[in-house]
């Protein structure tokens, strides 16, 4: 998917929306939004990730920058889940470029939201998976798939 920037307002107002009142998430948004008002409200475009799917999610198919990557995993998983992004316009890798763990048992129903406040550059594009093993590519069930939201900008 290329990039389709929009007015960071209305970027702000989705992120708002998806984020179900989480006091921590919240605050890095906040702080997030904060310093890219110091550098000039740069365009975002917001981009939902629900990785319930199967398959691998192309963010941007273009170079871009990634701002947040906001992630929540079901309330009823019991199986650890990576969630990877690569630098690359078609397809994730089994190892990624940016990966976090997600705890199956006692983890279910948190939110995590890791910021870029600059932007994390990717020189070709952003594609996302959710995997079983931190280095493989055996897709995530269901029931153990994050669903969120990724913010992300030009590359400029």
């Amino acid at each position: 998917m290329a990039l389709t920037l929009v007015d960071i307002l209305l970027v702000k107002q989705k992120c708002r929306i998806d984020i179900q009142r989480n006091p921590g998430v919240s605050k890095a948004l906040q702080a997030q939004f904060m310093h890219l008002n110091s550098i000039g409200n740069p365009d975002l475009q917001f981009v939902p990730i629900d990785y319930t799917g199967n398959a691998d999610i192309v963010v941007a198919d273009v170079a871009c920058r990634l701002y947040v990557w906001c992630l929540q995993k079901p309330t009823a998983s019991t199986t650890d889940a990576w969630p990877k992004m690569s630098d690359h316009a078609t397809a994730a890798a089994a190892n990624g470029d940016v990966v976090y763990k997600l705890i199956g048992t006692g983890g279910g129903g948190r939110q995590y939201c890791p910021t870029f406040q600059d932007g994390l550059i990717m020189g070709t594009g952003i594609t996302t998976a959710s995997h079983t093993t931190v280095n493989g590519s055996t897709d995530s069930n269901d029931a153990d798939a994050a669903v969120g939201f990724a913010v992300i900008g030009a590359n400029a």
